[in-house]
């Protein structure tokens, strides 16, 4: 059976797909409230009851989102169990260069002018504005942010920006800061995929959305033969298209594998689960921290 459009009758018993898995569900009959084709005549059925309840409402961040790309299976340890990966050292550099950017970017957007590194660009000067909007401060917010709440999934996604340009038609652009010490400026494919992300939250908000996106780039400077206390940064203005056409489906597949009951399938690529893989094969002892172990020495478990 296909159900092809929004409306479609759904039988007592029918098959529910997804790329992540294909079980067999019973549903009483309702209609279906969104059809999303995924190749081979198979289609997601999006219902707001399942089994007569509502599903449990899960958010997850932009970050979460690019977990689930990495791996679906160290996803749903972190969402269906609250196990998380081995956490990696803080950016705390780059967390102050943001900071620190804020800070003067208000500056101009208090005044209604744009920074020298936009007003530069021909594309953007006297064609848009730092947004002025009293929401910013929450869209800045690590635990609030710009979000979207998909009715049929019960679920948000979420993800905080830096800033954001308002462009004369109203269209709004994301705007992210970035800091680096390479010799060399890579915008790699996670931050077009950050980027995508942001823009397509902001079309489901009901915001109008410029096709660009644009990071400000604080290279170090390195040519000045010493350090002598103070960091110098050369700063570039790097515009990237965005494309939103894969997030929805993303996010639809996301949640399908929080909601799971088995474990899914681990990413081939995924160097945390293929560590714990070819470390299993050794028959090595569980070690486990104490709670009184303060310093996190570890002890020979059972």
């Amino acid at each position: 059976m296909q159900l092809r459009n929004v409306g479609d009758e759904i039988p007592k018993t029918v098959v529910v797909v997804c790329p992540a898995q294909r079980p067999s569900v019973e549903q009483g009959s309702t209609k279906a409230q969104q059809c999303v084709c995924v190749g081979g005549g198979y289609y997601i059925i999006h219902y707001s009851m399942y089994n007569g309840a509502v599903s449990k409402p899960i958010k997850i961040s932009r970050s979460g989102l690019k977990l689930f790309l990495e791996c679906p299976r160290c996803f749903w340890l972190d969402v269906h169990h609250k196990i998380k990966r081995p956490p990696g050292y803080p950016y705390t550099l780059s967390a102050a260069v943001d900071y620190l950017v804020k800070q003067e970017f208000d500056k101009y957007r208090a005044k209604g002018t744009l920074p020298p590194v936009f007003a530069k660009a021909d594309a953007l000067a006297g064609q848009a504005k730092l947004y002025p909007g009293e929401e910013l401060s929450t869209w800045r917010n690590n635990f609030k942010g710009i979000s979207y709440t998909d009715p049929h999934l019960n679920a948000t996604l979420y993800g905080a920006v830096d800033d954001v340009l308002e462009f004369s038609d109203g269209s709004l652009a994301v705007v992210d800061y970035k800091s680096s010490g390479s010799r060399e400026i890579t915008i790699y494919d996670d931050y077009k995929k950050q980027m995508d992300t942001y823009n397509w939250i902001l079309d489901a908000m009901g915001h109008q959305t410029y096709p660009q996106a644009y990071f400000v780039f604080y290279q170090v400077d390195k040519t000045g033969g010493g350090f002598q206390n103070v960091l110098p940064f050369a700063e570039s203005l790097h515009a990237v298209k965005v494309d939103i056409s894969w997030v929805g489906l993303a996010f639809e597949r996301a949640i399908t594998t929080a909601r799971r009951e088995a474990t899914p399938a681990p990413s081939p690529e995924c160097v945390h689960c293929n560590y714990i893989s070819n470390a299993t094969k050794y028959n090595l002892p569980i070690l486990r921290a104490t709670d009184s172990d303060k310093d996190y020495v570890l002890v020979e478990g059972d």
